[in-house]
Protein backbone atom coordinates (compact mmCIF):
# COMPACT_ATOMS: atom_id res chain seq x y z
CA UNK A 1 0.00 0.00 0.00
CA UNK A 2 1.22 3.51 -0.91
CA UNK A 3 1.17 5.99 1.97
CA UNK A 4 1.14 9.77 1.38
CA UNK A 5 2.12 12.19 4.09
CA UNK A 6 -0.94 14.22 5.16
CA UNK A 7 0.92 17.50 4.98
CA UNK A 8 2.06 16.77 1.45
CA UNK A 9 -1.50 15.84 0.47
CA UNK A 10 -2.90 19.11 1.82
CA UNK A 11 -0.24 21.04 -0.07
CA UNK A 12 -1.13 19.22 -3.29
CA UNK A 13 -4.86 20.06 -2.97
CA UNK A 14 -4.15 23.73 -2.27
CA UNK A 15 -1.91 23.88 -5.33
CA UNK A 16 -4.63 22.42 -7.57
CA UNK A 17 -7.27 24.86 -6.27
CA UNK A 18 -4.97 27.79 -6.84
CA UNK A 19 -4.44 26.75 -10.44
CA UNK A 20 -8.22 26.41 -11.02
CA UNK A 21 -8.93 29.82 -9.48
CA UNK A 22 -6.25 31.44 -11.51
CA UNK A 23 -7.62 29.87 -14.69
CA UNK A 24 -11.17 31.05 -13.88
CA UNK A 25 -10.04 34.55 -13.08
CA UNK A 26 -8.00 34.64 -16.23
CA UNK A 27 -11.05 33.51 -18.29
CA UNK A 28 -13.29 36.18 -16.72
CA UNK A 29 -10.63 38.77 -17.31
CA UNK A 30 -10.23 37.66 -20.89
CA UNK A 31 -13.99 37.87 -21.50
CA UNK A 32 -14.19 41.29 -19.88
CA UNK A 33 -11.24 42.48 -22.01
CA UNK A 34 -12.74 41.02 -25.20
CA UNK A 35 -15.05 44.00 -25.59
CA UNK A 36 -18.13 41.78 -26.11
CA UNK A 37 -21.32 42.52 -24.21
CA UNK A 38 -22.27 39.62 -21.97
CA UNK A 39 -25.29 39.32 -19.66
CA UNK A 40 -24.63 37.12 -16.66
CA UNK A 41 -27.84 37.63 -14.71
CA UNK A 42 -30.78 39.96 -14.15
CA UNK A 43 -33.47 40.31 -11.53
CA UNK A 44 -35.03 40.04 -9.12
CA UNK A 45 -37.78 37.89 -10.64
CA UNK A 46 -41.04 38.84 -8.99
CA UNK A 47 -40.32 42.55 -9.05
CA UNK A 48 -43.20 44.93 -9.42
CA UNK A 49 -43.74 47.66 -11.94
CA UNK A 50 -41.76 50.70 -10.76
CA UNK A 51 -39.17 48.55 -8.98
CA UNK A 52 -35.46 48.69 -9.85
CA UNK A 53 -34.20 45.81 -11.98
CA UNK A 54 -30.48 44.84 -12.07
CA UNK A 55 -28.61 43.61 -15.14
CA UNK A 56 -25.12 42.22 -14.35
CA UNK A 57 -22.54 41.35 -16.99
CA UNK A 58 -19.55 42.59 -19.00
CA UNK A 59 -19.20 45.63 -21.23
CA UNK A 60 -22.73 46.78 -20.42
CA UNK A 61 -21.83 50.36 -21.37
CA UNK A 62 -22.54 49.31 -24.94
CA UNK A 63 -26.24 48.72 -24.15
CA UNK A 64 -28.27 51.50 -25.81
CA UNK A 65 -31.77 50.40 -24.76
CA UNK A 66 -33.62 47.64 -22.95
CA UNK A 67 -36.81 46.28 -24.52
CA UNK A 68 -39.27 44.57 -22.20
CA UNK A 69 -42.16 42.52 -23.61
CA UNK A 70 -45.11 44.86 -24.02
CA UNK A 71 -44.47 47.00 -27.07
CA UNK A 72 -43.09 50.50 -27.54
CA UNK A 73 -44.29 51.68 -24.14
CA UNK A 74 -42.17 48.96 -22.51
CA UNK A 75 -38.84 50.26 -23.92
CA UNK A 76 -36.30 51.93 -21.60
CA UNK A 77 -33.81 54.10 -23.47
CA UNK A 78 -30.19 54.52 -22.31
CA UNK A 79 -30.83 58.07 -21.11
CA UNK A 80 -33.44 56.70 -18.69
CA UNK A 81 -31.12 54.11 -17.04
CA UNK A 82 -30.68 54.80 -13.32
CA UNK A 83 -27.14 53.42 -13.43
CA UNK A 84 -24.92 52.15 -16.23
CA UNK A 85 -21.43 50.81 -15.75
CA UNK A 86 -19.46 48.15 -17.53
CA UNK A 87 -20.77 45.43 -15.20
CA UNK A 88 -24.13 46.83 -13.94
CA UNK A 89 -27.26 48.46 -15.30
CA UNK A 90 -30.13 49.58 -13.06
CA UNK A 91 -33.50 50.43 -14.66
CA UNK A 92 -37.03 51.10 -13.45
CA UNK A 93 -39.51 48.44 -14.64
CA UNK A 94 -41.91 50.30 -16.98
CA UNK A 95 -45.63 50.08 -16.33
CA UNK A 96 -46.24 48.59 -19.76
CA UNK A 97 -43.83 45.69 -19.19
CA UNK A 98 -45.37 42.26 -19.46
CA UNK A 99 -44.24 38.73 -18.76
CA UNK A 100 -41.67 37.65 -21.30
CA UNK A 101 -38.09 37.79 -22.49
CA UNK A 102 -36.01 41.01 -22.19
CA UNK A 103 -33.83 42.24 -25.03
CA UNK A 104 -30.70 44.34 -24.57
CA UNK A 105 -29.95 46.45 -27.62
CA UNK A 106 -26.21 46.85 -28.34
CA UNK A 107 -24.01 47.94 -31.22
CA UNK A 108 -22.86 44.33 -31.48
CA UNK A 109 -26.41 43.01 -31.82
CA UNK A 110 -29.33 42.01 -29.60
CA UNK A 111 -28.88 40.03 -26.42
CA UNK A 112 -32.02 38.18 -25.30
CA UNK A 113 -32.38 36.85 -21.78
CA UNK A 114 -32.39 33.08 -21.46
CA UNK A 115 -35.28 33.19 -18.99
CA UNK A 116 -38.51 35.13 -19.04
CA UNK A 117 -39.08 38.02 -16.70
CA UNK A 118 -42.20 37.68 -14.57
CA UNK A 119 -43.66 40.41 -12.39
CA UNK A 120 -45.78 40.67 -9.30
CA UNK A 121 -48.95 42.48 -10.47
CA UNK A 122 -52.42 43.19 -9.15
CA UNK A 123 -55.07 43.89 -11.78
CA UNK A 124 -57.60 46.57 -10.88
CA UNK A 125 -61.03 47.14 -12.51
CA UNK A 126 -62.53 50.62 -12.25
CA UNK A 127 -65.55 50.27 -14.59
CA UNK A 128 -67.34 48.00 -17.06
CA UNK A 129 -69.96 48.59 -19.72
CA UNK A 130 -73.22 48.32 -17.71
CA UNK A 131 -75.43 46.64 -20.36
CA UNK A 132 -74.94 44.94 -23.71
CA UNK A 133 -76.54 42.55 -26.16
CA UNK A 134 -75.01 39.12 -26.76
CA UNK A 135 -72.46 39.50 -29.56
CA UNK A 136 -71.73 43.15 -28.74
CA UNK A 137 -68.40 44.47 -27.46
CA UNK A 138 -68.01 45.73 -23.90
CA UNK A 139 -65.17 47.76 -22.41
CA UNK A 140 -63.47 46.98 -19.11
CA UNK A 141 -61.34 49.83 -17.70
CA UNK A 142 -58.75 49.68 -14.97
CA UNK A 143 -55.07 49.10 -14.38
CA UNK A 144 -52.71 46.29 -15.45
CA UNK A 145 -55.45 44.84 -17.65
CA UNK A 146 -52.82 43.75 -20.20
CA UNK A 147 -52.02 40.92 -17.77
CA UNK A 148 -55.56 39.51 -18.00
CA UNK A 149 -55.62 36.07 -19.61
CA UNK A 150 -59.36 35.33 -19.57
CA UNK A 151 -62.71 36.92 -18.75
CA UNK A 152 -65.38 34.75 -17.22
CA UNK A 153 -69.03 35.73 -17.70
CA UNK A 154 -71.88 34.39 -15.52
CA UNK A 155 -72.46 30.63 -15.67
CA UNK A 156 -68.81 29.89 -16.51
CA UNK A 157 -68.81 31.41 -20.00
CA UNK A 158 -65.08 31.99 -20.58
CA UNK A 159 -63.52 34.27 -23.22
CA UNK A 160 -59.78 34.16 -23.92
CA UNK A 161 -59.74 36.09 -27.22
CA UNK A 162 -60.00 39.86 -26.91
CA UNK A 163 -60.91 42.53 -29.44
CA UNK A 164 -58.15 44.64 -27.88
CA UNK A 165 -56.13 44.74 -24.70
CA UNK A 166 -53.93 47.37 -23.08
CA UNK A 167 -52.76 48.30 -19.63
CA UNK A 168 -55.83 50.42 -18.98
CA UNK A 169 -58.55 48.83 -21.12
CA UNK A 170 -59.90 45.52 -22.43
CA UNK A 171 -62.50 45.25 -25.18
CA UNK A 172 -64.21 41.85 -25.29
CA UNK A 173 -67.22 40.40 -27.13
CA UNK A 174 -70.17 39.21 -25.03
CA UNK A 175 -70.81 35.49 -25.74
CA UNK A 176 -74.12 34.72 -27.43
CA UNK A 177 -75.15 32.56 -24.46
CA UNK A 178 -73.96 34.97 -21.76
CA UNK A 179 -76.17 35.79 -18.80
CA UNK A 180 -76.47 38.78 -16.51
CA UNK A 181 -73.92 38.86 -13.68
CA UNK A 182 -70.53 40.17 -12.51
CA UNK A 183 -67.38 39.40 -14.50
CA UNK A 184 -64.38 37.49 -13.20
CA UNK A 185 -60.96 38.40 -14.65
CA UNK A 186 -58.06 35.96 -14.37
CA UNK A 187 -54.62 37.54 -14.62
CA UNK A 188 -51.05 36.26 -14.57
CA UNK A 189 -47.84 37.29 -12.87
CA UNK A 190 -45.68 35.61 -10.28
CA UNK A 191 -48.89 34.93 -8.35
CA UNK A 192 -51.84 34.32 -10.70
CA UNK A 193 -55.17 35.46 -9.28
CA UNK A 194 -58.77 36.37 -10.09
CA UNK A 195 -60.73 39.54 -9.51
CA UNK A 196 -64.53 39.89 -9.63
CA UNK A 197 -66.04 43.14 -10.81
CA UNK A 198 -68.06 45.10 -8.28
CA UNK A 199 -70.55 46.03 -11.00
CA UNK A 200 -72.85 43.67 -12.86
CA UNK A 201 -73.03 43.35 -16.62
CA UNK A 202 -76.70 43.27 -17.59
CA UNK A 203 -77.16 41.12 -20.69
CA UNK A 204 -80.04 42.33 -22.85
CA UNK A 205 -83.01 39.95 -23.27
CA UNK A 206 -85.89 39.88 -25.77
CA UNK A 207 -89.04 41.54 -24.42
CA UNK A 208 -92.64 41.15 -25.64
CA UNK A 209 -94.77 44.30 -25.65
CA UNK A 210 -97.83 43.09 -27.59
CA UNK A 211 -99.31 40.13 -29.51
CA UNK A 212 -101.77 40.16 -32.38
CA UNK A 213 -104.35 38.85 -33.04
CA UNK A 214 -105.43 38.10 -29.50
CA UNK A 215 -107.34 35.81 -29.19
CA UNK A 216 -105.85 33.74 -32.00
CA UNK A 217 -106.80 30.50 -33.73
CA UNK A 218 -104.56 27.44 -33.65
CA UNK A 219 -102.26 27.15 -36.70
CA UNK A 220 -102.75 30.85 -37.52
CA UNK A 221 -99.83 33.28 -37.62
CA UNK A 222 -99.24 35.28 -34.43
CA UNK A 223 -97.32 38.56 -34.56
CA UNK A 224 -95.21 39.30 -31.48
CA UNK A 225 -94.01 42.89 -31.16
CA UNK A 226 -91.27 43.96 -28.78
CA UNK A 227 -87.59 44.80 -28.39
CA UNK A 228 -84.46 42.74 -29.09
CA UNK A 229 -86.65 39.97 -30.47
CA UNK A 230 -83.84 38.85 -32.77
CA UNK A 231 -82.22 37.41 -29.61
CA UNK A 232 -85.09 34.94 -29.11
CA UNK A 233 -84.11 31.38 -30.04
CA UNK A 234 -87.25 29.63 -28.77
CA UNK A 235 -90.87 30.49 -27.93
CA UNK A 236 -92.82 28.50 -25.34
CA UNK A 237 -96.62 28.59 -25.60
CA UNK A 238 -98.78 27.77 -22.58
CA UNK A 239 -99.84 24.12 -22.62
CA UNK A 240 -97.15 23.11 -25.16
CA UNK A 241 -94.15 21.20 -23.81
CA UNK A 242 -91.96 21.50 -26.92
CA UNK A 243 -90.67 25.04 -27.64
CA UNK A 244 -91.13 26.50 -31.12
CA UNK A 245 -87.78 27.14 -32.79
CA UNK A 246 -88.84 27.83 -36.41
CA UNK A 247 -90.44 31.21 -37.09
CA UNK A 248 -92.24 32.58 -40.15
CA UNK A 249 -90.09 35.73 -39.81
CA UNK A 250 -87.93 37.42 -37.18
CA UNK A 251 -86.41 40.85 -36.64
CA UNK A 252 -85.34 42.95 -33.66
CA UNK A 253 -88.86 44.35 -33.26
CA UNK A 254 -91.15 41.58 -34.55
CA UNK A 255 -91.56 37.80 -34.68
CA UNK A 256 -94.23 36.06 -36.72
CA UNK A 257 -94.85 32.48 -35.57
CA UNK A 258 -97.46 29.79 -36.23
CA UNK A 259 -99.52 28.94 -33.12
CA UNK A 260 -99.03 25.27 -32.09
CA UNK A 261 -102.04 22.97 -31.86
CA UNK A 262 -101.80 22.41 -28.10
CA UNK A 263 -101.69 26.07 -27.16
CA UNK A 264 -103.83 27.09 -24.19
CA UNK A 265 -104.55 30.51 -22.74
CA UNK A 266 -101.48 31.85 -20.91
CA UNK A 267 -98.20 33.73 -21.05
CA UNK A 268 -95.70 33.59 -23.90
CA UNK A 269 -92.11 32.79 -22.94
CA UNK A 270 -89.18 33.89 -25.08
CA UNK A 271 -85.93 31.99 -24.55
CA UNK A 272 -82.52 33.52 -25.34
CA UNK A 273 -79.45 31.55 -26.42
CA UNK A 274 -78.32 31.55 -22.79
CA UNK A 275 -81.50 29.70 -21.77
CA UNK A 276 -82.73 32.71 -19.80
CA UNK A 277 -86.47 33.16 -20.21
CA UNK A 278 -88.45 36.36 -20.68
CA UNK A 279 -92.16 36.00 -19.90
CA UNK A 280 -94.79 38.27 -21.44
CA UNK A 281 -96.87 40.48 -19.16
CA UNK A 282 -100.05 39.73 -21.13
CA UNK A 283 -101.87 36.43 -21.72
CA UNK A 284 -102.29 35.01 -25.19
CA UNK A 285 -105.86 33.75 -25.55
CA UNK A 286 -106.92 31.12 -28.07
CA UNK A 287 -110.22 30.86 -29.90
CA UNK A 288 -112.12 27.73 -28.81
CA UNK A 289 -115.65 26.48 -29.50
CA UNK A 290 -118.11 26.40 -26.60
CA UNK A 291 -121.47 24.72 -26.02
CA UNK A 292 -124.33 26.70 -24.52
CA UNK A 293 -127.22 24.25 -25.20
CA UNK A 294 -128.05 20.78 -26.61
CA UNK A 295 -131.51 19.94 -27.94
CA UNK A 296 -133.41 17.71 -27.60
CA UNK A 297 -132.11 16.36 -24.31
CA UNK A 298 -132.85 13.50 -23.64
CA UNK A 299 -132.55 12.22 -27.19
CA UNK A 300 -133.04 8.94 -29.05
CA UNK A 301 -129.97 7.28 -30.61
CA UNK A 302 -130.06 7.93 -34.37
CA UNK A 303 -131.88 11.28 -34.00
CA UNK A 304 -130.43 14.67 -34.90
CA UNK A 305 -128.93 16.71 -32.06
CA UNK A 306 -128.68 20.49 -32.31
CA UNK A 307 -125.70 21.96 -30.47
CA UNK A 308 -125.78 25.72 -29.96
CA UNK A 309 -122.75 27.79 -28.95
CA UNK A 310 -119.89 29.94 -30.23
CA UNK A 311 -117.01 29.29 -32.65
CA UNK A 312 -118.57 25.96 -33.55
CA UNK A 313 -117.11 26.26 -37.06
CA UNK A 314 -113.79 25.25 -35.40
CA UNK A 315 -115.16 21.83 -34.42
CA UNK A 316 -113.44 19.02 -36.33
CA UNK A 317 -115.22 16.06 -34.68
CA UNK A 318 -117.65 15.17 -31.87
CA UNK A 319 -117.22 12.26 -29.44
CA UNK A 320 -120.12 10.60 -27.59
CA UNK A 321 -119.84 8.39 -24.51
CA UNK A 322 -120.06 4.71 -25.34
CA UNK A 323 -119.02 5.17 -28.99
CA UNK A 324 -115.41 4.48 -29.88
CA UNK A 325 -115.30 6.44 -33.15
CA UNK A 326 -115.77 10.22 -33.18
CA UNK A 327 -118.34 11.71 -35.58
CA UNK A 328 -116.71 13.84 -38.30
CA UNK A 329 -119.68 14.30 -40.67
CA UNK A 330 -122.37 16.79 -39.67
CA UNK A 331 -125.86 17.54 -40.96
CA UNK A 332 -124.90 21.22 -40.84
CA UNK A 333 -122.29 23.43 -39.20
CA UNK A 334 -121.97 27.18 -38.62
CA UNK A 335 -120.15 29.35 -36.04
CA UNK A 336 -123.21 29.24 -33.76
CA UNK A 337 -124.83 25.85 -34.46
CA UNK A 338 -124.00 22.24 -35.31
CA UNK A 339 -126.59 19.61 -36.20
CA UNK A 340 -125.26 16.07 -35.83
CA UNK A 341 -126.81 12.60 -35.93
CA UNK A 342 -126.39 10.82 -32.58
CA UNK A 343 -124.71 7.44 -33.22
CA UNK A 344 -126.19 4.12 -32.10
CA UNK A 345 -124.77 2.72 -28.88
CA UNK A 346 -124.48 6.15 -27.28
CA UNK A 347 -124.60 6.35 -23.49
CA UNK A 348 -125.42 9.11 -21.08
CA UNK A 349 -122.48 11.50 -20.59
CA UNK A 350 -120.64 14.57 -21.77
CA UNK A 351 -120.31 15.53 -25.42
CA UNK A 352 -116.67 16.26 -26.41
CA UNK A 353 -115.68 18.61 -29.25
CA UNK A 354 -112.29 18.30 -30.98
CA UNK A 355 -110.81 21.59 -32.18
CA UNK A 356 -109.63 22.23 -35.74
CA UNK A 357 -105.78 22.36 -36.06
CA UNK A 358 -105.47 21.67 -32.34
CA UNK A 359 -104.96 18.89 -29.84
CA UNK A 360 -107.33 20.57 -27.39
CA UNK A 361 -110.83 19.27 -26.64
CA UNK A 362 -113.88 21.05 -25.27
CA UNK A 363 -116.51 19.24 -23.21
CA UNK A 364 -120.14 20.11 -22.60
CA UNK A 365 -121.03 21.29 -19.10
CA UNK A 366 -124.10 19.04 -18.94
CA UNK A 367 -124.68 15.37 -19.76
CA UNK A 368 -126.45 14.33 -22.90
CA UNK A 369 -129.26 12.07 -21.68
CA UNK A 370 -130.32 9.08 -23.76
CA UNK A 371 -133.95 8.03 -24.04
CA UNK A 372 -134.42 4.42 -23.00
CA UNK A 373 -130.90 4.24 -21.54
CA UNK A 374 -129.68 1.88 -18.88
CA UNK A 375 -132.06 1.43 -15.97
CA UNK A 376 -131.05 3.02 -12.68
CA UNK A 377 -129.26 0.89 -10.13
CA UNK A 378 -130.66 0.48 -6.64
CA UNK A 379 -128.88 2.24 -3.78
CA UNK A 380 -126.47 0.12 -1.74
CA UNK A 381 -127.14 -0.68 1.90
CA UNK A 382 -123.33 -0.42 2.22
CA UNK A 383 -121.67 1.82 -0.39
CA UNK A 384 -117.96 1.71 -1.22
CA UNK A 385 -117.97 4.09 -4.22
CA UNK A 386 -120.97 6.17 -5.34
CA UNK A 387 -119.90 9.55 -6.77
CA UNK A 388 -116.93 9.23 -4.44
CA UNK A 389 -115.41 6.91 -1.82
CA UNK A 390 -117.69 6.01 1.09
CA UNK A 391 -117.48 4.42 4.57
CA UNK A 392 -113.73 5.12 5.23
CA UNK A 393 -112.57 3.50 1.96
CA UNK A 394 -109.52 5.18 0.41
CA UNK A 395 -107.82 5.24 -2.99
CA UNK A 396 -104.72 3.02 -2.88
CA UNK A 397 -104.72 2.33 -6.62
CA UNK A 398 -101.58 1.45 -8.60
CA UNK A 399 -102.65 1.90 -12.22
CA UNK A 400 -100.73 4.06 -14.71
CA UNK A 401 -103.26 6.84 -14.11
CA UNK A 402 -106.59 6.93 -12.32
CA UNK A 403 -109.21 9.59 -11.61
CA UNK A 404 -111.81 8.97 -8.91
CA UNK A 405 -113.73 12.11 -9.97
CA UNK A 406 -114.12 11.49 -13.69
CA UNK A 407 -117.21 12.83 -15.47
CA UNK A 408 -116.24 11.37 -18.83
CA UNK A 409 -118.36 8.18 -18.68
CA UNK A 410 -120.74 7.71 -15.74
CA UNK A 411 -123.05 4.75 -15.09
CA UNK A 412 -125.05 6.46 -12.40
CA UNK A 413 -124.83 9.81 -10.63
CA UNK A 414 -122.31 12.42 -11.77
CA UNK A 415 -118.89 10.79 -11.28
CA UNK A 416 -117.06 7.53 -11.90
CA UNK A 417 -113.51 6.15 -11.76
CA UNK A 418 -111.43 6.30 -14.94
CA UNK A 419 -108.36 4.03 -14.85
CA UNK A 420 -105.63 3.49 -17.44
CA UNK A 421 -104.03 0.04 -17.10
CA UNK A 422 -100.55 -0.54 -18.58
CA UNK A 423 -99.49 -3.61 -20.58
CA UNK A 424 -96.55 -4.62 -18.40
CA UNK A 425 -97.26 -6.51 -15.19
CA UNK A 426 -100.38 -6.32 -13.08
CA UNK A 427 -102.10 -3.07 -12.12
CA UNK A 428 -105.16 -2.42 -10.03
CA UNK A 429 -107.80 0.04 -8.86
CA UNK A 430 -107.67 -0.41 -5.09
CA UNK A 431 -110.30 0.38 -2.45
CA UNK A 432 -108.60 0.25 0.96
CA UNK A 433 -110.70 0.51 4.13
CA UNK A 434 -109.57 2.91 6.83
CA UNK A 435 -111.76 0.84 9.17
CA UNK A 436 -112.40 -2.77 8.20
CA UNK A 437 -116.00 -3.22 7.00
CA UNK A 438 -117.94 -6.10 8.57
CA UNK A 439 -119.76 -8.24 5.98
CA UNK A 440 -122.43 -9.50 8.40
CA UNK A 441 -125.83 -9.22 6.74
CA UNK A 442 -124.43 -8.86 3.19
CA UNK A 443 -124.10 -11.58 0.55
CA UNK A 444 -122.81 -9.84 -2.62
CA UNK A 445 -120.10 -7.46 -3.84
CA UNK A 446 -121.36 -5.45 -6.81
CA UNK A 447 -119.64 -3.07 -9.24
CA UNK A 448 -120.20 -1.75 -12.78
CA UNK A 449 -117.48 -1.55 -15.46
CA UNK A 450 -117.32 0.06 -18.92
CA UNK A 451 -114.42 -1.21 -21.07
CA UNK A 452 -112.99 1.02 -23.80
CA UNK A 453 -111.55 -0.21 -27.11
CA UNK A 454 -109.39 -3.33 -26.86
CA UNK A 455 -110.66 -4.52 -23.45
CA UNK A 456 -113.34 -6.89 -24.73
CA UNK A 457 -112.78 -10.43 -23.43
CA UNK A 458 -110.02 -9.39 -21.01
CA UNK A 459 -110.02 -10.82 -17.49
CA UNK A 460 -110.21 -8.65 -14.38
CA UNK A 461 -109.03 -10.21 -11.10
CA UNK A 462 -111.16 -9.44 -8.05
CA UNK A 463 -108.68 -9.55 -5.15
CA UNK A 464 -110.07 -9.48 -1.58
CA UNK A 465 -107.93 -8.71 1.49
CA UNK A 466 -104.64 -9.39 -0.29
CA UNK A 467 -105.63 -12.84 -1.61
CA UNK A 468 -103.93 -12.49 -5.00
CA UNK A 469 -103.41 -16.23 -5.50
CA UNK A 470 -106.40 -17.83 -7.23
CA UNK A 471 -108.45 -14.63 -7.16
CA UNK A 472 -111.87 -14.85 -8.92
CA UNK A 473 -112.13 -13.19 -12.34
CA UNK A 474 -114.76 -11.38 -14.40
CA UNK A 475 -114.72 -10.99 -18.19
CA UNK A 476 -114.93 -7.45 -19.57
CA UNK A 477 -117.33 -6.37 -22.31
CA UNK A 478 -116.10 -3.63 -24.63
CA UNK A 479 -118.18 -0.53 -25.34
CA UNK A 480 -120.96 -0.91 -22.75
CA UNK A 481 -121.64 -0.81 -19.05
CA UNK A 482 -121.76 -4.20 -17.34
CA UNK A 483 -122.74 -4.74 -13.72
CA UNK A 484 -120.97 -7.63 -11.96
CA UNK A 485 -122.51 -9.16 -8.82
CA UNK A 486 -120.24 -11.66 -7.00
CA UNK A 487 -121.34 -13.81 -4.09
CA UNK A 488 -119.16 -13.21 -1.05
CA UNK A 489 -118.89 -16.98 -0.75
CA UNK A 490 -117.02 -17.05 -4.08
CA UNK A 491 -114.64 -14.49 -2.58
CA UNK A 492 -113.76 -16.67 0.40
CA UNK A 493 -116.61 -15.50 2.67
CA UNK A 494 -114.54 -12.78 4.37
CA UNK A 495 -115.82 -11.67 7.80
CA UNK A 496 -114.49 -8.18 7.07
CA UNK A 497 -113.36 -6.25 4.02
CA UNK A 498 -110.00 -4.50 4.38
CA UNK A 499 -109.20 -4.10 0.71
CA UNK A 500 -110.67 -4.73 -2.75
CA UNK A 501 -108.48 -4.67 -5.88
CA UNK A 502 -109.82 -4.76 -9.44
CA UNK A 503 -106.63 -5.96 -11.09
CA UNK A 504 -105.55 -6.41 -14.70
CA UNK A 505 -103.69 -9.54 -15.75
CA UNK A 506 -100.97 -8.35 -18.13
CA UNK A 507 -103.13 -6.36 -20.55
CA UNK A 508 -103.54 -2.65 -21.30
CA UNK A 509 -106.69 -0.60 -21.68
CA UNK A 510 -108.98 2.01 -20.18
CA UNK A 511 -111.82 1.14 -17.78
CA UNK A 512 -114.56 3.23 -16.22
CA UNK A 513 -115.71 1.85 -12.85
CA UNK A 514 -118.83 2.99 -11.00
CA UNK A 515 -121.35 2.10 -8.29
CA UNK A 516 -119.33 -0.21 -6.01
CA UNK A 517 -120.83 -1.64 -2.81
CA UNK A 518 -122.27 -4.53 -0.81
CA UNK A 519 -125.78 -5.95 -0.99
Amino acid sequence: MIQINSNKLLLLICLMMSVAWFSSCKKDKDEANSGKVQLLSFGPTGAKHGDTLRFIGYNLTKVSAIHFTGGAAAVVEQKDFKTQTSDLILVIVPKAAEKGYVTLKTSDGDIVTKTRLNLDVTTVVTSITPQARPGENITIKGDYLNWVEKVKFAREKIVTNFVSKSNSEIVVTVPLDAQTGPLVLSYGGTDSAEIQTADTLKVTLPVTTSVSPNPVKHADNLTITGTNLDLAKQIIFAGVSTPVTAFVSQSATQIVVKVPGGTQKGKLTLVAASGVQSVSTMDLDVVLPSITAMSPNPIDPGANLTITGTNLDLVSSISFVGVNTAVTTFVSKSPTQIVVTVPMGVLKGKVTLSVLNSTLKVQSANDLLITGGLPPLADFPFAIYTDGLQNTFQDWSYTTTHDFNSTENVRQGTKSIKAVYATSGYQGVTFHAGTAAATTGYTKLEFSVFGEAGTGGKKLNVVINGGYTGAPQVTLIEGEWTTFSLDLSSLGSPATLNEIVLQSAGWSGVLHIDHVGLR
